[in-house]
């Protein structure tokens, strides 16, 4: 997630740049920024450019900053909004599909505040659709199908929910669900998850669609099978996402032959990706890191978080940031498509 903090007070700009410090350690924060006062343009720019935008200054203000931006909820950025004393986090816009409510309670724990978050489904500790999309790395084409179903799961309509991965401990967030397991898809197919349900005579049909998800890999020559699990499992602990939810792995042409890798992928039945070396070299993204070891030894900027964007094709997102453990180098992309 990329985060844009705006400030105007001094008092302001402190808590800022706290909550920054504090969100650069975290791998699956790509991006965090920190914009003083000139609010309307900062506003403006973050609102295009950023997941998610903190503003640190009173809700009237980016009541009035956002009123003529604002899309549609598959589009527009989360916003929260925070008192310069950081009594209060406020879950002002994209609570669910922007995941606006799960970075409020996430930056409330973070500054030891208070989340504000007025979601029917989450003051009711149920479940959305909307939210399991965001959660899992879906997306919802119709957005406008989302109401009646979060209506219904408040009102504890049973959801006929089935889908070609099995994905049965779904009936445990939806009171009275049943699950059907379709056919399988061929290896690195992409997935589609449907909901159903029937209230006074009509019936209700949505799909979740998934986005690629990749795991980019690289390693130092000779690295077991178990090092390329052990630094996998800490990528999917970070995304809090089973193995199931990845749809292939990727790594570079001149990793091919690295038995860890290919044995890791054959245990996790996963498609291995080859990204040739010439297409990584020419790749090049403001939000992948560039190594200056990799760089002086192969000619490119680097590898898991460059094979990772490229496999999720034009457009993909970084969502977990590189990170090293004991000689493999692992990072996680989506597709935006």
């Amino acid at each position: 997630m990329k985060i844009a903090i705006l400030s105007v007070t001094e008092p302001a700009k402190d808590l800022a740049l706290e909550i920054q410090e504090k969100l650069l350690k975290n791998p699956r924060i790509i991006k965090c920024n920190v914009f003083h006062k000139n609010v309307r343009k900062n506003m403006e720019f973050a609102f295009n450019n950023y997941d998610g935008i903190i503003a640190i200054m009173a809700t009237g203000i980016i009541v009035r900053m956002i009123a003529p931006l604002i899309q549609s909820k598959d589009k527009d950025p989360a916003i929260l909004t925070i008192d310069e004393k950081g009594n209060y986090v406020v879950s002002l816009l994209s609570g669910h599909l922007g995941g606006g409510n799960q970075l409020c309670s996430y930056i409330a724990k973070l500054i030891n505040s208070k989340p504000v978050i007025s979601t029917s489904t989450d003051v009711n500790f149920k479940y959305g659709i909307d939210s399991l999309a965001y959660k899992n790395f879906y997306k919802i084409i119709d957005v406008k199908k989302i109401l009646p179903f979060n209506k219904a799961i408040l009102d504890n309509v049973p959801l006929q929910i089935s889908s070609d991965k099995d994905l049965k401990f779904l009936t445990k967030y939806f009171s009275n669900s049943t699950f059907t397991k379709l056919p399988d898809k061929r290896l690195g197919e992409l997935s589609t998850i449907n909901f159903k349900f029937s209230k006074d005579d009509e019936e209700y049909s949505i799909d979740l669609y998934e986005k690629k998800l990749v795991i980019g890999i690289g390693s130092r020559r000779g690295k077991t099978k178990n090092n390329i699990l052990i630094a996998i499992d800490e990528v999917l602990n970070n995304l809090k996402i089973p193995i199931s939810r990845v749809n292939s792995i990727a790594t570079i042409s001149i990793k091919k032959d690295e038995h860890g890798i290919i044995q890791a992928c054959t245990e996790l039945n996963k498609k291995l990706e080859i990204i040739d070396i010439d297409e990584v070299r020419n790749f090049h993204h403001e939000d992948c890191s560039k190594s200056d070891f990799v760089y002086n030894k192969f000619g490119i900027d680097g590898v898991c978080e460059q094979c990772a964007m490229i496999s999720v094709g034009p457009n993909g997102k970084l969502i977990h940031k590189k990170i090293a453990m004991d000689g493999v180098t692992v990072a996680v992309a989506i597709s935006n498509d």
